[in-house]
């Protein structure tokens, strides 16, 4: 009775789980797979008590659907309607919607795809090594479902049909659509017929059926060669052999080839055979060889190439003639030329040898005993070319045999240049050269090469034959490169005088700018120098030099030079100043700035104080030992300068003296009458350096009477040699006068103090006139007691006139 109450205990407890449970209230749908695009309608089981608590939601990958799509919509059921399902896959949810939020109800997975298509280009062959036939096949469209494919077969009839049952089924690995028949599921001679079944949960395709008998679908192994040897004649020899089946008697092949410098294939054909020998390839240049083959019949199909193997052909005698140019480089003493010649090395197909040397001689015989001019390996050579040999041969040469000759003729260089040669970039890696053709000439002839680097080996040339004026330049051309272009232009018998130009590709600023140095500097100016920027550096024609410089307090001046310019002096600056110098290099493509150099100034040191005393003292002793000299030598003369002689007045002979114009008869004078002695010159002394009247003594005994009359003389009067005679009626100074009362002096000085000093001979009295100072001629005098007046002659407004007429 206890196991009975169990029992029952277990069984409600399991019956409130199953209600309880979500898939108690499942989704209903006919199919979970449909087709792509195809309607779908599902609903929720009326089993589902939770359905009549609350509102029925549908979501379809987690999105709700709209309360449009629902449909018969009741108390215990709920269903939804897409009218195109459009995904792949895709998660249907039904939810009720309560006071509890959403609870979960049912939930199916629906896929979609389409029916399988059937595969097409279905067909088998044999390998006779291993005996197995393999179907190939190509798979229809993707049906987007997970797809089954089998290979089935069976030995057919007459009529290639598909049977109702299969005698063997293979199933291909995922993504392979190829299959393995094992010889026990055919026999060689006997149909067998084959077909390829799809399937998926939409439905299945066969393919057509394939019928053929084994021994007669045969595909060969990929087949190597045994042997490869190159033979004489540019020719290759090449066997293999197959592992024959029973069946497979003879083949027919197909040999193709490449150079090692070509990527396309040649093909020849092979008949019924299993070696071959190929001939008309370049010398010493290396192929690749492949081979397949197929039955003699030609039933099934071509073999896959073989591996390939690759063999070099041997040599033979050059071909082709050599192309050349030389240069003379010096003419010796004995007129024996110093030339070197060039030469284009022979194209591969030219050479037929992967080493080949150049022979010059003088003669055309080949096994002469001669010394060659040269027998090199190189494209040039250099050599000394007898007196009196104008021309030379030269041939290439191989362990095969010699190439035909070249005569070389040794032509003047003296004829006329092209009249114009223009050198321009092509672009970076090529220049273009234009120039004016000559008429006569038969060909040009043009060279370049780095400007930095003029050697033989770097120096390229290039032939261009009449009626050519223009060439595009390509060997060895660079950008940022100075190239120095010549050309030559050939005539019947000269070779015209060459023409060059430097040019650039493209520039760029120089790879940097030439370290200043210090040359000199003192107080006032400042001298640089920098060595100039080496070729293969400059990346452009340096078109100017700028130097800048800066002081102390940042007033900076600058000066542009020209690009070949390497020293520059800094003159007017500071002394005792600090200065930062620093050079810009300039070409058309850019500048750079050097490093800065800092230079002081100086002030006028001890040394150039040393310097100036060592070159002023030695002539400042000169100087001195010249004056001395000279006031040795000239010492009466220097005498006179500083110390004059003063002549003695009463020795004078003046009194002698007669006009020019007249006769002036001799007066006898009383020795006490002082008026009538007479004076050789006149000269009327102003300026007093300090004036006294006169005393009543002297007012007496020199009355002035006619005083415009003397002041008209003194108008007039001037001398260049200054001498004067002072006329004294009385005592000087209250002193008794002398017993002379004649004094006369040659001195330009006054002999009184008191007395104004005689007129300069830049003077003119007339502008003293009318000034009343004191004078020693205010004494009144008549014309006749100076005689001297009487020959004074005036010249004024261009008319002569004497002073007392």
């Amino acid at each position: 009775m206890q196991k009975d109450y169990s029992i029952l205990l277990l069984e409600g407890t399991l019956l409130l789980m199953l209600v309880k449970e979500p898939w108690a209230c499942r989704i209903t749908l006919d199919s979970s797979v449909i087709h792509l695009g195809s309607p779908v309608l599902a609903s929720c089981s009326s089993y589902c008590p939770e359905i009549g608590k609350g509102v029925v939601v549908w979501k379809l990958d987690n999105d709700l659907l709209p309360e449009a799509q629902y449909r018969n919509v009741q108390e215990n059921t709920s269903s939804v309607y897409i009218s195109s399902f459009n995904k792949t896959s895709g998660l249907l949810q039904c939810y009720v919607k309560n006071s509890e939020g959403l609870q979960l109800m049912d939930e199916i997975h629906i896929r979609a795809g389409y029916s399988p298509s059937p595969p097409t280009n279905l067909s088998c062959l044999m390998k006779p090594l291993d005996n197995i036939v393999t179907c190939t096949w190509l798979p229809g469209e993707d049906s987007l479902l997970t797809t089954n494919v089998t290979l089935s077969g069976s030995r057919s009839v007459e009529q290639c049909l598909i049977p109702s049952k299969s005698e063997f089924n293979c199933t291909p690995k995922v993504r392979q659509n190829f299959c393995n028949i094992s010889r026990g599921n055919y026999h060689f001679s006997k149909r067998l017929a084959v077909w390829v079944t799809v399937k998926n949960e939409l439905g299945s395709a066969t393919s057509a059926p394939v019928c053929f008998i084994p021994r007669e679908e045969v595909k060969l192994d990929p087949i190597a060669f045994t042997e490869i040897k190159a033979t004489t004649g540019g020719c290759i020899k090449l066997q293999w052999t197959y592992g024959k089946a029973g069946f497979v008697k003879e083949l027919k092949c197909q040999l193709r080839y490449r150079s090692e410098f070509q990527k396309e294939w040649a093909q020849t054909a092979v008949e019924f055979s299993d070696e071959t020998s190929h001939c008309g390839l370049l010398s010493v240049t290396k192929y690749h060889f492949q081979i397949r083959c197929i039955r003699k019949s030609q039933t099934g199909q071509w073999s896959e190439w073989g591996p390939s193997s690759s063999q070099i052909t041997s040599e033979s005698v050059p071909t082709g003639t050599l192309e050349t140019w030389w240069k003379i480089l010096e003419t010796t003493e004995d007129s024996a030329m110093k030339i070197q010649l060039f030469w284009k090395a022979l194209k591969k197909e030219e050479a037929n040898a992967n080493h080949i040397w150049y022979i010059l001689k003088e003669s055309t015989e080949l096994l002469q005993k001669e010394t060659p001019l040269c027998n090199t390996m190189a494209l040039n050579c250099t050599f000394f070319l007898p007196r009196g040999i104008k021309r030379a041969f030269i041939w290439a040469q191989n362990t095969a045999g010699a190439s035909l000759l070249k005569e070389i003729i040794f032509f003047p260089k003296n004829g006329e240049p092209v009249s114009r040669m223009y050198v321009s970039p092509n672009n970076e890696y090529s220049l273009r050269v234009e120039w004016e053709a000559q008429v006569s000439a038969t060909a040009y002839v043009l060279e370049w090469c780095k400007s930095a680097q003029p050697t033989s080996s770097e120096i390229h040339w290039k032939t261009e034959f009449k009626g050519s004026n223009t060439s595009i330049l390509q060997d060895n051309i660079e950008p940022y490169q100075m190239y120095t272009v010549t050309l030559y232009p050939v005539y019947k018998d000269s070779i015209g005088t060459p023409i060059q130009t430097n040019v650039y590709t493209k520039e760029k600023a120089p790879a940097f700018s030439p370290e200043l140095k210090l040359a000199s500097a003192n107080e006032s100016q400042i001298e640089v120098q920098w060595e100039p920027i080496p070729l293969e550096k400059r990346n452009g024609f340096i078109t100017s030099y700028t130097v800048f410089w800066k002081d102390a307090h940042g007033k900076e001046d600058f000066s542009t030079l020209n690009g070949s310019v390497t020293r520059f002096k800094m003159k007017n600056i500071l002394s005792f100043t600090t200065y930062e110098v620093l050079l810009r290099s300039s070409t058309a493509g850019g500048s750079v700035d050097s490093n800065k150099l800092t230079v002081h100034t100086t002030h006028l040191d001890n040394t150039n104080n040393t310097l100036m005393l060592l070159v002023l003292s030695p002539l400042l002793l000169l100087v001195t030992i010249l004056v001395f000299i000279i006031c040795l030598l000239k010492h009466e003369r220097m005498k006179n300068q500083l110390w004059p002689i003063v002549p003695d007045p009463a020795k004078s002979q003046m009194g002698k003296w007669t006009s020019f114009m007249e006769e002036t008869p001799r007066i006898m004078a009383n020795p006490t009458d002082v008026t009538q002695f007479l004076t050789s010159d006149i000269a009327i002394v102003e300026g007093w350096q300090a004036k006294k009247p006169l005393t009543e003594s002297h007012a007496k005994e020199t009355p002035v009477t006619n005083t415009d009359e003397i002041n008209n003389w003194r108008s007039y009067v001037n001398t260049d040699v200054v001498q004067y005679a002072q006329v004294i009626t009385g005592g000087y100074r209250e002193q008794s006068p002398p017993t002379s009362v004649y004094v006369r002096s040659d001195s330009t000085q006054p002999l009184l103090c008191d007395v104004s000093p005689s007129p300069q001979n830049y003077e003119n009295m007339w502008f003293h006139s009318h000034h009343q100072e004191d004078n020693v001629f205010l004494v009144e005098e008549k014309e006749t007691d100076f005689p001297l007046l009487q020959a004074l002659q005036i010249l004024e407004n261009e008319e002569s006139f004497h002073l007392l007429n």
